[in-house]
């Protein structure tokens, strides 16, 4: 995926982490974490089958069920020949009942049973509040990968049909203030809350506060056909289906996990092109897919989007524009490296000229980055949860000993590099511009010599921050089997904290200190010169401000680097 983004969807790629694009997410993003819909449909069947009353001819359940079975395309023959003292897991068809009904999920759901509230299918045949606002859920990597994009402020809104709070709890995981950063929008009244950073918008309701206000949201839940049907013209949607129109009309969007099927989203996005449709070409595409394919309702999308007779005229290079080719944990993690990696390469911009380097030697450090990104992502499978939060704990780890020279302590907050696009912050007196280009200077070269074979570089040990936020491991050619620790700080007062705090050891050859801003004249208790160990038998010390401005070129700054670290 990162390769894509880096040629055929480089436009995407650019306008996405400069903000613009609007997620729009369905239930592919939970597939893992809560049941699928052919699983819901079991469990919907089955309460009506052990509801059923075989002394009363006139049981709702049973004919709650038979209406079922027959939107399944079953006769009545089929019908009968059902044992319904079975489970219907245990039915002969059961997978072909419930993949027919898929597609009729809702139609299922609209399904009365006299005496019994309309919604009753919803709310007590799914378990809302125990399927989809149980408490004890975890959010998987696609919630938690969409919680870190809103944190680093390049998903401003984001749209979902889905019920659970697994956005909301993955925020919550991240930063101890998950309200100072999202506002949640279940209700127009929600619209009234104070702007945050970002917003989520939950235009089909919200489990966990149904969970906790029934009387409140229980009614909000949108999942059978009559109310998918009417939701646009119901004068309570008004103001949700605006705002949505007006995000549709102004942004281009990202869909992920979402189907794009129900009539409401179709009459809603028809509705907000109606007067200002998209033009073809349109840089970067209006509408971008994560699908491996694309699939009949994706079309009509595309064509409702740029108009139809400008789908027709350019079907095929509007699809191949839309159509990422992968799905929603490849995408979103694909897009967190990359939105990572491109707040590196855009600080490499900030640091003050060097009148011997040319834009070749920068391109140099650049490339390095992007081929550590590379490394790194080839480490995402399998286990990308654990791979993630690993990815997390050391970024919460570097960037704090980075910025105090002191670890973090045990749950600290997520700390974005920066909480906007990052172009947007650069336009800020007080972003530290300079100092995270000197660190991305220093992870550049760090990378190289991953890269190059000079050493392994490996994160620090989770929950020891005394083992180093990196590792470098020599390789098996190396005379000798070597390991260092490296510690990356921001400047002299960091380091201090960082000895004094016991992370680090001056005097253990296995410790490498980078700064990012100049070393101090050394005094006469610390007679090592800048520029790192040069024989002393002490830690390394190494200061990326003074190898910068000394380097002829990037492979002089990469050579003196290694040098001055003893490595």
């Amino acid at each position: 995926m990162l390769e894509g983004f880096e040629h055929g969807f480089s436009e995407f790629a650019a306008s996405f982490t400069a903000g613009d694009y609007v997620l729009w997410l369905g239930s592919g993003i939970s597939r893992d974490v809560v049941p699928n819909v052919q699983e819901l449909l079991v469990r919907v069947l089955e309460m009506l089958r052990t509801n059923i009353d075989y002394a009363n001819p006139a049981c709702p359940y049973s004919a709650a069920l038979k209406e079922a079975l027959v939107l399944a395309g079953l006769s009545q023959g089929d019908i009968d020949a059902i044992d319904l003292a079975v489970p219907v897991e245990s039915w002969a068809d059961r997978g072909g009942i419930t993949w027919r009904l898929t597609s009729r999920y809702a139609e299922v759901l609209d399904i009365p049973v006299s005496g019994q509230p309309s919604d009753y299918l919803v709310w007590s045949g799914l378990d809302v509040p125990g399927t989809y606002g149980d408490p004890a859920l975890e959010p998987d990597v696609e919630h938690l990968c969409i919680a870190l994009l809103i944190l680093e402020g390049v998903v401003g809104s984001a749209v979902t049909a889905n019920w659970d709070g697994l956005i909301e709890q993955a925020l919550a995981a991240l930063t101890n203030e998950p309200d100072a950063i999202i506002r949640v929008i279940v209700r127009g009244e929600d619209f009234r809350q104070r702007n945050r950073r970002a917003e989520l918008i939950k235009f089909h309701g919200c489990a966990v506060r149904a969970r906790d206000d029934e009387a409140t949201y229980r009614a909000l839940l949108i999942a059978r056909q009559q109310q998918i049907s009417g939701w646009t013209e119901r004068n309570e949607n008004g103001v949700m289906r605006k705002h949505l129109e007006l995000l549709y009309t102004d942004s281009p969007s990202l869909v992920v996990g979402l189907s794009v099927q129900d009539a409401n989203m179709h009459t809603m996005i028809a509705r907000s092109i109606e007067d200002l449709p998209r033009p073809w070409p349109h840089a970067p595409p209006a509408v971008v897919l994560s699908e491996e394919q694309l699939q009949a309702h994706h079309r009509h999308l595309l064509q409702m989007t740029y108009g139809s007779a400008e789908y027709e005229t350019h079907a095929a290079e509007i699809n191949d524009s839309a159509v990422l080719g992968s799905y929603a944990k490849p995408t979103l993690l694909a897009l967190l490296f990359w939105t990572l990696t491109d707040k590196l390469l855009a600080v490499l911009s900030c640091l003050p000229g060097n009148s011997s380097w040319s834009g070749t030697e920068t391109e140099r450090l650049r490339l390095d980055l992007r081929q550590l990104r590379d490394n790194v992502a080839e480490h995402a499978e399998p286990a990308n949860r654990a791979f993630l939060f690993q990815l997390v704990d050391l970024s919460i780890l570097m960037l704090g000993i980075f910025r105090t020279g002191r670890a973090p302590a045990s749950g600290a907050a997520y700390e974005p590099l920066s909480d906007r696009p990052i172009r947007d912050a650069l336009q800020s007196p007080d972003f530290p511009g300079a100092a995270f280009g000197r660190l991305a200077v220093a992870i550049s070269l760090l990378g190289r010599g991953h890269s190059d074979g000079d050493w392994t570089l490996l994160p620090g040990t989770t929950g020891a921050a005394e083992e180093g936020v990196l590792r470098l491991v020599a390789p098996p050619s190396a005379p000798t089997p070597r390991e260092v620790r490296v510690f990356l700080v921001k400047d002299t007062h960091a380091a201090i904290a960082l000895t004094m705090d016991g992370l680090a050891d001056e005097d253990d050859p296995s410790t490498l200190i980078v700064l990012t801003e100049r070393e101090p004249t050394p005094v006469v208790r610390s007679p090592r010169p800048r520029y790192g160990r040069v024989g002393s038998t002490g830690a390394g010390r190494v200061s990326i401000e003074d190898l910068y401005e000394a380097a002829d070129s990037a492979d002089d700054l990469y050579a003196t680097f290694k040098l001055a670290g003893g490595l």
